[in-house]
């Protein structure tokens, strides 16, 4: 009989002897990063968060699948959101905050021994991504960790995700709102959802041509895509596929 796949573990559910052991075991560490800004009128702040957390706790169940422990970190909830920043609950925080901090986290954690260590993102607003880049990097070179930053907006993860996500226009479409209804789907709004438009927008080509707010990209209620089309078993299938690349940068890394 083949051994139980180990289920996701927190971080912050442990004490800190038992993190040592984690570390000791050289588990790998995933930090799980979103954001807190408005998604539509049907889904919560926290959209970002919970998909993260998701892939994270997949990607934990792959890894065990192969004999790997992991450990999952508590999340990052605050971003760079300037897009959404005048819709209220959006908490948007400056780049050079932003950046230091999170560094010093991913320091933090390679410090007890961690390596490697996954940056889970998905909060997909070009200069958030950009700076957790960057800190992934500086935070390597200060500890010496390996850390993997997957980022699924590129090929060969890309059209994987479906042709609303290739547009751009997925901001609390389709794509995230199928991705919140299989992993949280109380926290959907399903008689907002279902009566709201379909608003399809190439948000890249309109940053690429100046706009610096939803408003300006013509999101007036901070959705774009198509909420209606969403499904859990598209959502299934999406962590599916976000958890296999995050394991796949992971080993890369490794």
């Amino acid at each position: 009989m083949s051994a139980p796949v180990e289920k996701a573990i927190f971080a912050a559910e442990l004490p800190w002897t038992e993190i040592r052991e984690f570390a000791r075991q050289k588990s790998v560490a995933l930090l799980p990063i979103g954001s807190t800004e408005a998604h539509g009128p049907h889904l919560p702040l926290n959209v970002d968060v919970v998909i993260s957390v998701e892939v994270c706790r997949r990607t934990a169940v792959r890894l065990g699948s192969r004999g790997r422990r992991c450990l999952i970190f508590p999340p990052v909830a605050y971003a760079v959101t300037e897009f959404a920043a005048s819709f209220p609950g959006t908490v948007s925080i400056s780049r050079l905050a932003a950046l230091a901090w999170l560094t010093d986290v991913l320091v933090g954690i390679a410090s007890h021994g961690f390596s490697p260590i996954g940056v889970v993102n998905h909060h997909l607003e070009p200069d958030h991504f950009e700076l957790v880049h960057e800190a992934a990097r500086a935070a390597a070179a200060r500890s010496g960790a390996s850390i993997a930053v997957p980022d699924h907006r590129r090929k060969p993860i890309a059209p994987q995700l479906g042709e609303e996500f290739t547009r751009g226009g997925s901001h609390a479409g389709q794509y995230e709102t199928s991705l919140m209804l299989a992993a949280a789907p109380g926290l959907v709004n399903e008689s907002m959802r279902t009566a709201l438009a379909d608003l399809p927008v190439n948000l890249p080509a309109l940053i690429k041509a100046g706009a610096r707010t939803f408003h300006e990209c013509g999101g007036e209620q901070a959705y774009f895509g198509s909420p209606s089309s969403a499904s859990a078993l598209e959502g299934n299938r999406l962590l599916d596929v976000l958890a296999e690349a995050t394991e796949a940068a992971i080993f890369s890394q490794d």
